[in-house]
């Protein structure tokens, strides 16, 4: 294990949560920080995204399906513990599947490509987590409505929800590789 490691996940996490938070109150003010409202999501999936984003950056397969489990039991608790029947589990677990599958897809595809340059990146993370978040709305909306395809502004919602926690997860992240060195010597952290 790299000294550092898991100083390096907390600031990723961190950073990628910031960031999140950032473009969450730019666009919706303090909203964000209200756990009843559906604004909390740049709080709670920022945080489980960057979380999952770093363990893909520094932990092995093994660590990574832990966190998954993880974050799994983290959205269960803040998103469905007052009423936890089986429509907000089917909610969670997709909600949940469709941030971890735009990560992923991401870290494999944009991430490690050297070509996409710092800030470009991430709005592919924002493009990418819109689009899996409204695909993955749509099938909660079916499996727990049971009234047919959703309206369009559900899908809308999905989208903007997806794409402005996903940009504010890379704005996040991408900020912190472009300052990894100076933000752990500033920290005292060693990397290696």
């Amino acid at each position: 294990m790299k000294p550092g490691k898991t100083d390096q996940i907390f600031l990723m996490t961190l950073g990628g949560l910031l960031g999140s938070i950032l473009i969450g109150f730019i666009f919706f003010n303090t909203s964000i920080f209200s756990p009843t409202r559906s604004n909390f999501q740049f709080v709670a999936f920022g945080f489980m995204g960057a979380l999952f984003f770093s363990l893909l950056e520094y932990k092995s397969l093994k660590e990574q399906i832990s966190g998954i489990i993880l974050l799994l039991f983290l959205n269960l608790v803040i998103f469905s513990g007052r009423s936890l029947s089986i429509a907000n589990i089917i909610r969670d677990v997709l909600y949940t599947a469709s941030l971890i599958l735009s990560i992923k897809i991401y870290y494999q595809f944009i991430k490690k490509n050297p070509q996409i340059k710092f800030y470009l990146r991430c709005f592919a993370l924002a493009l990418i987590y819109g689009l899996i978040n409204a695909v993955f709305g749509t099938i909660v909306f079916i499996v727990n409505a049971k009234a047919g395809f959703p309206p369009m502004e559900f899908i809308y919602i999905m989208a903007r929800y997806g794409i402005l926690i996903g940009l504010g997860i890379g704005l996040g992240t991408d900020f912190y590789f472009q300052n990894k060195k100076q933000l752990s010597g500033w920290l005292g952290i060693k990397t290696a």
